[in-house]
């Protein structure tokens, strides 16, 4: 935990966060983010800083590219930018991808700065890498069925074996990316296109594609990171499918950045 007047890179953090400032107080508000983006790059050079433009990133799972990122700035090979225009305060897929980007390349800090609204606005990052306990909730009855159990079990062991891998703190796309490999490694059938059929009365609906996945055509499996833990909005639309799609039994990883959390959902 970093404590005041004693900050990770202090004075390079001090010469960014001006450099933000002065970028902002030339263009003003109300531009894009490609225009705010090079006028601050521009900047860290006028200060003599090594800021490097868009720097390309490769991860790596089972010796193949399971993602490929663009940073930002990478400045003094020591702290990683990201830059936003945006309307609103950050949310969690913003902190997610520095971490993500923080992890990959090995560095500690990371800056998120936001040019899209009146003023600039900006979030230190500190990537430590504590690992607190892994977290496991299953519904009452939920193995019971023994042949949905072994399924379970497989896709458990997936999991497992990916967070064993690459660890916590990376964005939900590359979790799924890892564990797509690994299904592949253990011949694990998976849908990653899922759609749901809904109707009422007379209505008629297109199926709705959802972002869960279907295993062995009895289990849908929800890969989610960058939160605490799954939102009470993910597990009640988990029923929801499971209802719509007339099977019982949904498993939720949620990889958050300190831990692993399974949530086994029985739908009956």
């Amino acid at each position: 935990m970093e404590k005041r007047g004693n900050y990770l890179y202090e004075e390079l953090t001090y010469k960014i966060i001006g450099c933000a400032y002065d970028s902002f107080e030339e263009l003003g508000v109300g531009f894009d983010e490609v225009r705010y983006h090079k006028v601050f790059h521009e900047c860290l050079q006028r200060e003599a800083l090594n800021a490097r433009y868009k720097v390309p990133l490769n991860l790596y799972y089972r010796n193949k590219i399971i993602a490929n990122f663009e940073i930002d700035e990478i400045v003094d090979d020591k702290v990683i930018v990201e830059i936003k225009c945006i309307q609103t305060d950050f949310i969690p897929e913003n902190y997610a991808q520095v971490m993500t980007y923080l992890k990959t390349s090995k560095l500690r800090l990371g800056l998120l700065i936001n040019f899209g609204l009146h003023k600039v606005y900006l979030k230190r990052i500190i990537f430590d890498e504590q690992r607190k306990s892994d977290f496991e909730n299953w519904n009452d009855n939920y193995f019971r069925n023994t042949s949905v159990q072994h399924i379970v079990e497989s896709v458990v062991g997936s999991v497992r074996r990916v967070d064993e891998e690459i660890g916590v703190a990376y964005h939900d796309k590359v979790y799924k990316s890892a564990l797509a490999v690994e299904f592949r490694e253990k011949s694990i059938p998976y849908d990653d296109t899922v759609r749901v059929e809904t109707h009422h009365n007379d209505i008629q609906f297109r199926p709705f594609k959802i972002d869960y996945w279907l295993i062995h055509d009895s289990l849908l499996f929800g890969v989610l990171a960058a939160q605490g833990r799954p939102r009470t909005y993910d597990l009640y639309r988990m029923r929801s499918y499971l209802k719509m799609l007339k099977i019982t039994h949904g498993l939720i990883a949620c990889w958050t950045t300190r831990n692993l959390q399974l949530y086994g959902i029985l739908e009956q």
